[in-house]
């Protein structure tokens, strides 16, 4: 689970740890002043037609449209390429901190980008989004004097520019769509993000927006349905690109890519296999993370893309240079939990730890700065770690802050978190377990994948190794929720069998329903474990 790092040398029982949430690290020498003229603001005219919901903190205008300077050595027969942004994120996303813009202006291509509803202060839909894109798309056209646009677009900007081309018009002046690491299947990070645990640290944080919303894998199933067989869904040919890196250790990415490693190969937001658009060119998986693949060292590969040559390489399917594929999911080895932080008090939070644990990785997101932070294991020693807490721009959780911690050996047993504030706060903490034994101590029966259901009821299938645990001592706790509203929460109890498997209901059809299971229960050897599931699946 951890193959990137199996080679780093980790001190026994000492805490590494990194803050930072998605740019955690400098990607481009653009820090430096450059003195290529920054890109200028040619469309006001904003579509007020929607406003979003899940505060990110940007203040831009949506609607709001850039060119770039136009190079000395500009390629007139290349498409104008107009840059679409990710979720949560603003048009600068591609020429602040990122050399993407100065890289097309010096190999002489013509530039714009695009505010989309995020750059306003919400995440929006990919309805939403789609219709304001395909109208500036429609603008940009017309200042350009009909020249052909080429989108590149980040991450959800992928999502948002095939809902607009197959919606609402604009394909005809789209010559092609080069997606990086773009949620074609959703992201999990959605789904943690709507899980019961986030309740509390959602509330604080507004961050559940409706961009985010969409992201979940349910909803997307439900997304792909509609859009696959649309007949205006390819009328642009797709160009796709994916990543496998985590980023530095312990970074934002590299959390995320712990968390999705369950779900197979990702670049610390987004899985490989969910990169991949039906129907599309899948250009190439390769090692890039989600801050790197959107940097200007992927333009060589756009620029591949817009030119004739390789666009007949990839109608022939000989331009991918690299595939990997989606392992199935049946092993669990995550525990997820999250709740209020009271100030001037000592919060206290349990992690059970069985034998067998080779390194535990704890991932606690909170809402504001912690105070102190002090871990006490199973006997009784304390470690207090210094905190070095810093917030950056995240996709899932804007605004939060981040601690990374390993433990390598940790000695089985019952371990506490304390957390001290100096302010109301909330937290989420994400436990990833490696362990040296063969197979996970739980497992689903079926893989995972039933997310659009045709009736409202689902057989969740989950099933605990009987030669690994005390079945008496098993119990599983199912909270199905309907997405974004806590109030509407079914709650179901198993015990005492190592078949843990229940039947669901839902209440309401087209709807996104959360699933959230808790397992506890003890080792044969008599150790307290923990483990979580998190899906969710959308009730046409």
């Amino acid at each position: 689970m951890f193959h990137k790092y199996k080679n780093v040398s980790v001190i026994p029982l000492l805490f590494l740890f990194i803050i930072l949430f998605i740019q955690p690290f400098s990607v481009d020498a653009t820090d430096q002043k450059s003195t290529i003229p920054p890109p200028q603001v040619v469309g006001k005219e904003v579509d007020e037609g929607a406003t979003g919901k899940g505060g990110n903190g940007n203040d831009e205008i949506p609607g709001e449209w850039y060119v770039g300077a136009t190079p000395p050595n500009l390629n007139e027969d290349a498409p104008v390429l107009l840059f679409v942004p990710g979720l949560n994120n603003t048009a600068q996303v591609w020429w602040k901190n990122n050399d993407m813009y100065e890289t097309a202006y010096e190999a002489g291509y013509q530039t714009a980008f695009i505010q989309l509803y995020d750059a306003g202060g919400a995440s929006a839909d990919m309805w939403d989004n789609g219709r304001l894109l395909a109208e500036k798309t429609q603008e940009i056209s017309t200042y350009f004097a009909g020249q052909d646009i080429a989108i590149v677009a980040y991450s959800k900007g992928g999502v948002d520019t095939q809902t607009a081309l197959t919606y609402y018009g604009g394909s005809d002046v789209v010559t092609d769509v080069i997606t990086l690491s773009s949620p074609h299947h959703g992201s999990q990070l959605a789904d943690l993000a709507y899980s019961y645990w986030a309740g509390w640290l959602a509330e604080l944080l507004g961050m559940r927006g409706e961009g985010t919303y969409v992201m979940e894998t349910g909803y997307m199933e439900h997304f792909r349905s509609m859009i696959d067989e649309h007949p205006n869904a390819h009328a642009n040919d797709y160009f796709t690109f994916g990543g496998v890196d985590w980023g530095p250790l312990f970074s934002a990415t590299w959390f995320g890519g712990v968390y999705l490693s369950s779900y197979g190969e990702n670049d610390g937001v987004v899985t490989a296999a969910s990169s991949k658009l039906p129907r599309g060119h899948e250009v190439a998986i390769d090692e890039w993370n989600h801050v790197s693949i959107r940097t200007g060292i992927m333009f060589s590969e756009i620029e591949q893309i817009v030119t004739e040559q390789s666009l007949n390489k990839a109608t022939n399917d000989s331009y991918v240079h690299s595939t990997k594929t989606m392992a199935n999911i049946t092993e669990i080895n995550q525990a997820v939990i999250g709740g209020p932080l009271h100030q001037n008090d000592t919060n206290e939070v349990l992690i059970a730890v069985e034998d067998q644990v080779e390194r535990v990785t704890l991932n606690l997101i909170t809402a504001d700065e912690m105070s102190e932070i002090r871990f006490i294991d199973p006997k009784g020693k304390t470690i207090v770690p210094e905190i070095e807490t810093v917030t950056e721009e995240n996709p899932f959780f804007p605004r939060a802050y981040q601690l990374s911690i390993t433990l390598e050996k940790p000695t089985a047993g019952q371990w506490r978190l304390n957390i001290e504030t100096v302010q109301e706060n909330a937290y989420l903490l994400v436990t990833e377990y490696e362990v040296e034994r063969e197979g996970a101590l739980l497992k689903e029966k079926a893989v995972q994948g039933e997310k659009l259901l045709t009736t409202k009821q689902l057989n969740s299938q989950l099933e605990a190794l009987s030669n690994q645990v005390q079945e008496h001592t098993l119990a599983a706790t199912y909270y199905v929720q309907e997405s974004g509203k806590p109030e509407n929460t079914k709650v179901y109890n198993v015990k005492g069998s190592a078949d843990l498997s229940q039947q669901l209901q839902f209440d309401e059809a087209n709807k996104v329903y959360t699933i959230t299971v808790d397992v506890k229960g003890k080792t044969k050897a008599g150790f307290p474990f923990q483990r979580t599931v998190i899906d969710s699946v959308y009730v046409k």
